[in-house]
């Protein structure tokens, strides 16, 4: 029986991982079947269990969503979705009966982001994109990029029904997410999913610009090494950066224009996404929680306790496992002026709503 392992370790994968992942992953047909079948057979237990407010950590990539989305876990009892869940995420019950007495294991090993960060099997990740894929994929995925959308009744229903489930795998009472994607839903997840909080970290606009420019010229390079790496990711529904990269049209179908190997795209995008976070109506910012990444990896133990309070954690937050961005060499950017103007207004904004959390 092939083991899931993480998308660092694609390269490794043997010949039946690959077929086994391209079916299970890469088929609508196959993943609705699971989710079926997840629903019949565990779906009354997952009915009965009694959740807490979850957690959805949210924004754009390279702003700590990683770190952060760790540090929640680890200060309640949260379930996540892990690598371990992969290939058949919507099945989570049932795959890991049907694995129960497999010695599955990957030894830790940074991740392909060349960043530092050390994951395995167990470690919490960004997986939840594939239910909204699968269920609302042809409203929001688009050939020039990725819209922003409401799911309607049947799929926040389902949504619901796949939380429990995820939360009955781990006999957790918490549902704990990351996923970038959500930037495109955060309005129906405010509105329609009880206690939810939506946490935004972000960064320095050119700081974290430059990691994303780094990150796409880096995915890019090993999907050519490698297509099916990029066929993983695509499948996970990771459009951030790489073979596969499609932008996010935010605020409102608008996108970032030019060369995705320009700084001045992946600037462009950071406004995109935090304007569009920042202009949401008031009964959706009530849920939002904006988190300013460059503070809290200083540790801050005023920022730690706040957030703490906000999102109503058991325990308090450690700043134990907190690291700074990557430093990247400074270059000339040699960016519109316009441009920059426009990033460090929108910069102050979210500075300012990360001081009232």
């Amino acid at each position: 029986m092939p083991s899931s392992a993480p998308a660092s370790a694609a390269l490794a994968y043997g010949t039946l991982d690959r077929l086994l992942h391209r079916i299970a992953l890469g088929s609508d047909v196959v993943l609705e079947m699971s989710f079926d079948l997840e629903r019949a057979r565990h779906g009354k237990a997952a009915a009965a269990r009694e959740l807490g407010p979850p957690v959805f950590v949210t924004g754009l990539a390279r702003a700590g969503t990683t770190i952060l989305m760790r540090l929640i876990h680890a200060a309640d009892d949260f379930a996540a979705l892990r690598y371990r869940d992969l290939p058949f995420p919507l099945a989570t019950n049932s795959w890991a009966r049907i694995t129960a007495r497999l010695k599955r294991h990957v030894e830790t090993r940074e991740r392909g982001h060349g960043d530092g960060l050390d994951h395995d099997l167990d470690s919490p990740e960004a997986i939840e994109e594939v239910f909204w894929k699968l269920h609302e994929g042809k409203h929001y995925c688009r050939a020039d990029g990725l819209v922003a959308h409401q799911p309607d009744a049947e799929t926040l229903t389902a949504f619901a029904d796949y939380r429990r489930l995820v939360c009955l795998r781990y006999g957790a009472r918490r549902y704990l997410s990351k996923n970038n994607a959500n930037v495109l839903r955060v309005g129906s997840l405010a509105r329609n999913v009880p206690g939810a909080r939506v946490v935004h970290p972000f960064r320095d606009p050119l700081a974290q610009a430059r990691s994303l420019h780094r990150q796409h010229r880096q995915a890019c390079m090993l999907a050519a090494g490698d297509p099916f790496r990029g066929a993983f990711m695509r499948w996970l529904g990771h459009h951030e950066f790489g073979a596969h990269q499609r932008p996010f049209l935010l605020p409102a179908g608008s996108g970032p224009q030019g060369d995705p190997d320009t700084l001045a795209y992946w600037l462009a995008t950071w406004i995109g996404v935090h304007t569009h976070l920042l202009g949401q109506p008031e009964d959706v910012r009530e849920a939002q929680v904006f988190v300013d990444y460059d503070l809290l990896a200083t540790g801050d133990p005023e920022l730690l306790d706040r957030l703490g309070r906000r999102l109503d954690l058991a325990r308090p937050l450690s700043p134990a496992t907190l690291r700074s961005p990557t430093a990247l060499p400074h270059r000339d950017a040699k960016l519109p002026a316009d441009l920059m103007d426009e990033a460090n207004r929108v910069h102050a904004a979210l500075r300012k709503r990360a001081a009232t959390l």
